[in-house]
Parts: C-alpha cells; sequence; structure tokens
C-alpha cells in the first residue's frame, strides 16, 4: 500500500502544472537600458540554477543574442511562416538560460497582428512548461507589438532614466498599462543615474505624479547608477554579471535579483569604490 501511495503520489507531482513568473521589462522611449538588464538578470537567476528563458521581443529591431555575442539560425518569422517550433528557434547561452529571438529587420514580424501574436503565444505555452522565469524584453512605447506581450505577463518593470524625456514616456507606459489594461503589479527601475540621490528622486517623482492623476502607487524594485564597465562589456559581447561579478552594475543587478525574486545573492560593495562610483558615475 505504501508504494502505491507512494506512486500515486509522484504521479501527481509529475502531472501538476508548474508555475513560471512571466514577467516584461519594458521603457516608454528607447536606450534606457532594458536589454543589458534582462540579460544581466537572466544570468544572475541561471546561475543559481533557475530556469529562465529570455524572450527578445522587440520586434524588427531585436538584438538580445547579438548582444550576447549568439549566432542564431532561426527567427520567430520562422514559427509564423515556416512551421518551426519554438524550441527549434532557441538558442542557449548556458544550461539553464536560453533566449527566444525574434530577428531584426524583418518586416513581417514588425507588423505583429492578433493571428500571429495568438500563433506565438501558443507557442510560448509549451516552452515555459519546463521554465521557471520567462522574461520579456519588449520595445520601447506603447505601440500594439509591445502592448500585446505586456498584457500577457504575470509583472511589468518599468525601466526610467533621469532624462525628462524618458520620466515623461514611463508615465505614460504606466497609465496605459494601469488605466486600460488594469494592470496592477508594475513596478519601477530607475536606470543610468549619477547616484542613489538622484534615482531615489527619479523613483518619488514618478511615484508622485501617478499618486496624484492615477490614483495609485508602484513599487521600486532598484536602481542603477552609471556604471563605466558596460558599455565595454556591450563592445565586447559580454554579460558583464559574469566577467565582472563587483561592478557597479552588476551589484545592481544582484540587488534586483534579490529584490523581485525573494533570492539570497550575496553582495560585495567595496565601499571606497562605492563612495567614487557616486563621484564620477564609475
Amino acid at each position: 500500500m505504501a508504494d502505491q501511495a507512494d506512486k500515486l503520489r509522484k504521479m501527481v507531482e509529475k502531472n501538476k502544472k508548474k508555475r513560471y513568473r512571466a514577467i516584461a521589462v519594458t521603457s516608454g522611449k528607447g536606450g534606457v537600458g532594458k536589454t543589458n538588464i534582462v540579460v544581466n538578470v537572466a544570468y544572475l537567476l541561471s546561475s543559481i540554477g533557475k530556469k529562465v528563458v529570455v524572450f527578445d521581443a522587440d520586434l524588427g529591431l531585436a538584438n538580445v543574442d547579438i548582444l550576447l555575442g549568439l549566432k542564431s539560425k532561426y527567427s520567430l518569422l520562422d514559427i509564423v511562416k515556416n512551421g518551426k517550433k519554438m524550441s527549434e528557434i532557441m538558442v542557449s547561452f548556458n544550461d539553464n538560460f536560453k533566449i527566444i529571438p525574434a530577428g531584426s529587420g524583418i518586416e513581417e514580424i514588425a507588423n505583429i497582428n492578433e493571428p500571429v501574436f495568438a500563433k506565438i503565444q501558443d507557442e510560448l505555452r509549451e516552452i515555459v512548461k519546463d521554465t521557471d522565469i520567462l522574461l520579456v524584453d519588449t520595445g520601447a512605447g506603447i505601440s500594439k507589438k509591445v502592448t500585446y506581450f505586456l498584457k500577457s505577463t504575470d509583472e511589468i518593470i518599468v525601466v526610467v532614466t533621469p532624462e525628462p524625456t524618458s520620466i515623461a514616456d514611463a508615465y505614460a507606459m504606466i497609465k496605459i498599462m494601469a488605466v486600460n489594461y488594469k494592470k496592477d503589479n508594475i513596478k519601477i527601475f530607475v536606470n543610468m543615474a549619477k547616484n542613489a540621490a538622484e534615482a531615489e528622486n527619479i523613483y518619488n517623482n514618478l511615484n508622485k505624479i501617478c499618486k496624484k492623476f492615477l490614483k495609485k502607487e508602484f513599487k521600486s524594485v532598484g536602481f542603477a547608477i552609471n556604471d563605466k564597465n558596460l558599455p565595454i562589456s556591450v563592445k565586447q559581447q559580454k554579460i558583464l554579471a559574469q566577467t565582472n561579478s563587483n561592478s557597479g552594475f552588476t551589484v545592481s543587478m544582484k540587488k534586483l535579483v534579490n529584490n523581485l525574486f525573494k533570492e539570497n545573492i550575496k553582495v560585495y560593495e567595496n565601499p571606497i569604490a562605492k563612495f567614487f562610483a557616486s563621484i564620477f558615475g564609475g
């Protein structure tokens, strides 16, 4: 009887639907560092054993695979037009970190419509059965090809920088998702700040506007200051969290992971380096 009960329990556990987290990283305007945030977070999660899939949803201008120095033979176009499966077009960064490339400069994908999006969604449902976390790197702005994906995720992280246009566009993005699509699980991440004080000020001001006009408040999931190592890693097509575990940006990404996923990745901050980083943005 004990053996039968044990077998039954294992069967139930095996057939139980696995729950994953689908998180979109987006912004009101381009150039705010979304993709760098996504790939560094994905790498850190993969390094602690999480199964992560990054979906490059910046349709028509996708570049996650290029940023990582990976060559992708296929793209989303092959799913839509050539009958490929999502599993066939994915490329691996490591055993736990996989990327779904969207393809760059492909008009058919850039001009996505409802039927195409539905087909992509169906394929994604199959992929995430073996996934802990799906990170969706969207395009910037409030076009349909962005909102398609934002509507379908559990959580949204809006990335904002100190530029006034970025702040205005971030509010526009938050407003549309909160009002038009009734999304409440929206979080804010401040990137490219000069120091912690500036990041806090940007978050507080943006949240104050949301509270005044939307009657809602949104949580901060952290910030990152300018890091001179980041553009170097981009040129080298390397992930900064992998090549420099104590870089300022890497530390910010570790804190983001710990904050967002309740993990406990150790963070070592050199107080002298932190001091000079706050002054020079290094």
